[in-house]
């Protein structure tokens, strides 16, 4: 289970204690449930795990509602062989140029010779001259990978995304991720750039990767 809060994604499990003062009594595919230390008082967080590429999560508290946001739910890590190598290598692909008015898309591409379980991720892009459209997990984390998906877009330009993979494999220039932007304004630099992010293999190993090159393209008027 992976929770964001301000500029920060963090994964959580039963037992944690967010802050000294919310503690995670426990945390199931629909809901995760608090203990308010200070007041002794429970409060419970229900979301869906989502599955549709183009919305965003929906989450609501029964009480008072813990200063923490869920992104996604993401199956525990099953014990499965990963395959040895170096590190991950991510690239942006998309338009050098695009014009103000007219949506695009931008993916997000991996190759990996370790199976990637999960990657929770923040992206930031340039709110006066882009707007998020969609986000959609690409065919490495689609459906057919019985995976979890869920984002939430900040007005200040940051995109929090949180997506899993039940049946993880190798990849080879794979598409991670598909971002759809619209231009508001034309601009001689529009730049896309992950801001975090935390690939996760088998038993929540780490997985290394390389610096991720910020994408960039032109808006013509």
């Amino acid at each position: 289970m992976y929770l964001a809060k301000g500029e920060e994604i963090f994964p959580v499990k039963e037992g944690d204690t967010l802050e000294g003062e919310y503690k995670i009594e426990s945390v199931t595919s629909s809901e995760v449930r608090f203990l308010h230390l200070p007041s002794g008082t429970s409060q419970v967080m229900q979301f869906s795990a989502l599955r549709e590429p183009d919305a965003a999560p929906k989450a609501a508290a029964t009480r008072a509602q813990p200063p923490v946001t869920a992104v996604a739910a993401v199956p525990p890590a099953q014990s499965s062989p990963s395959v040895a190598g170096g590190p991950a290598q991510l690239r942006w692909e998309g338009p050098a140029k695009a014009r103000a008015g007219t949506s695009f898309d931008v993916a997000l591409r991996v190759t990996s010779g370790e199976q990637i379980r999960s990657a929770p991720m923040q992206v930031r892009f340039d709110p006066a001259v882009l707007e998020s459209v969609s986000v959609r997990p690409g065919r490495y984390f689609g459906a057919e990978r019985a995976g979890n998906f869920g984002y939430r877009v900040n007005p200040e330009g940051s995109i929090f995304i949180g997506v899993s993979n039940q049946h993880p494999a190798s990849a080879s220039d794979a598409e991670m991720l598909v971002l759809t932007f619209k231009p508001k304004r034309a601009a001689a630099s529009a730049e896309i750039s992950v801001a975090s992010l935390n690939l996760q293999g088998a038993a929540g190993r780490t997985i290394a990767y390389n610096g991720v090159t910020p994408f960039r393209t032109t808006i013509a008027p």
